[in-house]
């Protein structure tokens, strides 16, 4: 959620990445540290180039669905 409710948002930049997990993320996973994650990055930039959001989501690779769903602002 942005903490300003009136920034005009410039560019919304998100890649998913599959790959092994770390130490700590299969531990909090309880996962196989064998096991792939996706890892989703969510980067939000407004119109002076500020970062307003950021985001990590790391989510096991053999039961994960990711939905990404952008409205556009006039």
């Amino acid at each position: 959620m942005l903490a300003e409710p009136h920034t005009s948002l410039a560019e919304i930049q998100e890649r998913v990445c599959a790959r092994l997990p770390t130490p700590m993320e299969a531990a909090t996973l309880r996962i196989n540290s064998t096991l792939t994650v996706l890892a989703i990055t969510r980067v939000v930039a407004d119109t002076t180039g500020r970062v307003v959001e950021a985001a990590l989501l790391v989510l096991p690779g053999d039961r994960a669905d990711a939905v990404f769903a952008t409205n556009p602002t006039t």
